[in-house]
C-alpha cells in the first residue's frame, strides 16, 4: 500500500514536467473555478429573483396605497363640497328667514297704521313698538346681507334695495295717516317682492 502511494506521488510529481498534464491540470482548475463561479451566479440569480419578487410585491403595494390615497382624496373633496353646500344653504336660509321676518313686520305695521286713530289708549305705544320691531329686523337683515357670500349679485342687490327702502321709513305719529302712506307706497313698489323672494329661495346654489 505504501509502495502504491509512493509510486502515485512520484508519478504525480513527474507529471508536472509534462506540458500536456500541466495543461490538463490547469484546465481542471479552470473548470473548478468556472463551476464555483456558476454556483455563485446561480445564488445571485436566486437572490435577484427574490428581490424582483419583493419589488413586484412592493410595486403592487404602492399601487394599492396610491389607489387608497386617491380614493381618500376624492372622499375628502366630496366631503368639502358637501360641507360647502350645506354652509351655502344654511347662509341663504338665514338671510331669507330674516327677510321674511322683516316683510312680516312691514305688513304688520301697515295693518296697524291702516286702522289707527291715535285717539285710543295704548295706540301710540303699540304703534311705536311695531316700528321698533321693524327697525330691529332691518338691522338684522343688513348684518346678514353684509356677510352673505352665497347670493347672486342681482339677487343680493334686490334684497338690499328693499331693506334700505324700509330703513328710510320714519315714524311721525301724524293724524293725517302720513305713516300709513309711507308703508302703503313701499308695499306698492314691492308688490311682487313675496313672489320674487319665493322664486329666489328655491334657486339652486352653485
Amino acid at each position: 500500500m505504501l509502495h502504491f502511494v509512493s509510486f502515485a506521488l512520484g508519478w504525480f510529481a513527474h507529471s508536472f514536467r509534462d506540458p500536456a498534464w500541466v495543461a490538463a491540470y490547469a484546465l481542471t482548475v479552470q473548470i473548478g473555478i468556472f463551476a464555483w463561479q456558476g454556483w455563485i451566479l446561480r445564488r445571485h440569480a436566486k437572490t435577484l429573483e427574490t428581490h424582483v419578487g419583493i419589488a413586484d410585491k412592493q410595486e403592487k403595494t404602492a399601487t394599492l396605497i396610491n389607489a387608497a390615497l386617491d380614493q381618500q382624496k376624492l372622499i375628502l373633496i366630496n366631503q368639502f363640497n358637501f360641507q360647502k353646500q350645506l354652509q351655502a344653504e344654511s347662509e341663504r336660509r338665514i338671510v331669507f328667514d330674516l327677510i321674511v321676518k322683516l316683510l312680516a313686520s312691514v305688513h304688520n305695521l301697515t295693518a296697524r297704521l291702516a286702522i289707527t286713530t291715535y285717539s285710543r289708549a295704548g295706540e301710540v305705544e303699540a304703534i311705536t313698538e311695531a316700528w321698533v320691531g321693524m327697525d330691529n329686523d332691518v338691522t338684522s337683515c343688513r348684518m346678514a346681507l353684509l356677510g352673505c357670500e352665497h347670493l347672486g349679485l342681482d339677487e343680493k342687490a334686490y334684497l338690499i334695495d328693499y331693506v334700505m327702502d324700509v330703513s328710510q321709513l320714519k315714524q311721525t305719529n301724524a293724524a293725517n295717516q302720513a305713516d300709513y302712506i309711507q308703508l302703503k307706497n313701499l308695499n306698492e313698489k314691492y308688490k311682487d317682492f313675496w313672489a320674487t323672494l319665493i322664486k329666489n329661495r328655491k334657486t339652486a346654489i352653485v
